[in-house]
This record gives structure tokens, sequence and C-alpha cells, in this order.
């Protein structure tokens, strides 16, 4: 994963350098109205409403996305991804039973999600967006370690099956069809109800959310 996310970090930074290449993928295709491809990268999440701070949990961002230009500077995007959110959570503390030790907490989060976005074309290489995404829970895990056995029940920590977002989102083309794309994401509405969250990992917080940042590439078939 950490392999994957510097040559990723790499090819951004190579896309910046060779920006002037290829402008106006969208504006230089005038009677064009659908645009098809295939997006992938990474994600930055944590969780609010749990006692850490940081976007600590990486996870993946792929899937296909279809753009329809509706005017001339106005554009709509739909995606179905696969995305990992979550988070991950350490601590130095100290403990009657064992003196300092390293706590950490686990949340892997795997959804499948569908987000709409509007964009608009700021120029013929810079576009931005506003939209919603609707995610469906695919797997969950939770785990921790601390000073003394500590196991978590599905049953009673479970998360909701859906998650409800909405995403502000910029992309910049760097060549034919290549765009580098950063997205902000966060739950509009609770991913667990109030009685499932564990409350040494949230202080007695009533709502968590998913909140995270995406770095992608977005590859437009000419």
């Amino acid at each position: 994963m950490r392999r994957g996310l510097i040559i990723l970090l790499l090819v951004t930074c190579s896309a910046v350098a060779n920006a002037q290449i290829g402008r106006g993928y969208f504006t230089n295709n005038e009677d064009r109205k659908f645009y098809g491809g295939i997006v992938a990268g990474f994600n930055f999440s944590a969780l609010n409403g749990d006692v850490y701070s940081g976007y600590r949990k990486v996870g993946l961002n792929i899937g296909p996305t279809v753009y329809v230009k509706l005017l001339p500077k106005l554009l709509a995007s739909l995606d179905l991804l696969y995305t990992q959110k979550g988070c991950r959570g350490v601590r130095v503390l100290e403990s009657y039973y064992s003196g300092q030790f390293i706590e950490s907490y686990r949340v892997n989060l795997n959804y499948y999600e569908v987000p709409l976005v509007l964009h608009y074309l700021l120029d013929d290489k810079w576009n931005i967006g506003v939209g919603a995404a609707y995610g469906g829970l695919i797997s969950s895990k939770e785990d921790a370690y601390t000073d003394q056995p500590f196991t978590f029940n599905p049953s009673t920590t479970a998360f909701r099956t859906e998650d409800i977002s909405y995403v502000l989102d910029a992309s910049m083309q760097f060549y034919k069809g290549w765009f580098v794309n950063m997205r902000y994401q966060h739950s509009i509405s609770t991913i667990r109800d109030a009685q499932n969250i564990p409350y040494y990992f949230s202080n007695g917080a009533t709502k968590q959310t998913n909140v995270m940042f995406s770095l992608r590439l977005i590859r437009l078939i000419p």
C-alpha cells in the first residue's frame, strides 16, 4: 500500500510538471456529450467521534466513471467505486497495571459507493465540483490493543449499512484524457447508532462520521 502511494505521488508531481500538455479535453470536444473512464487512487480517512486525530487510515478508491456534458462549462459525473474508509489511532498512555504503553485502535470499513458530482469548468485545464455520494457497507472490522483485554462484539458495535456524504471535488488535466483529482468527503449522518459506539474509544460521543481526503488519477477514454 505504501509503495502504491509513493508511485501515485510521483505521478502527481510529474503531472504538475507537465500541466500544459494536452489542455482542453472537454472544451476541445464541443460536440461530444459522454466521456467514460477509470478512477484509481487512495483515501486518507478518519472517524469523527473517536478520541484520535489525523487522517491515518490509507485505503483504495477505484472504479469506473462517466462524465456527461450538460452545458459548455457544466458537467456531471457518476462513479461506481470500491472505497476503503475507517481510522487508525495511536496514543501513549499510563497504566496502573503495566506502566506506560502504546494503545492502538483500527477500524476498516469497505464500501461500494456511487458519487454524483456537478463540475464547473474554470478554464481548459481546471474544474471544480460539488455533489453527494451514497455508500453501501460491504464489510467492517474493528480491533484494538490496550493494557486490558478488549474485544468487540459485532452485534453490539455494528455500523450502519449505508453512508450518505457530501463531496467537494477539484481536477486538473495534465495530458489528453488524464486528470489529477482531489476530493474531500464527509458523512451527512452518523455511520453508527449511539448505543453501538464503544465508549472507551469515543469519550461518550453520540455520533460518528466518515471524513476523508482522496488523491486519484482519472483516465477518460478518447
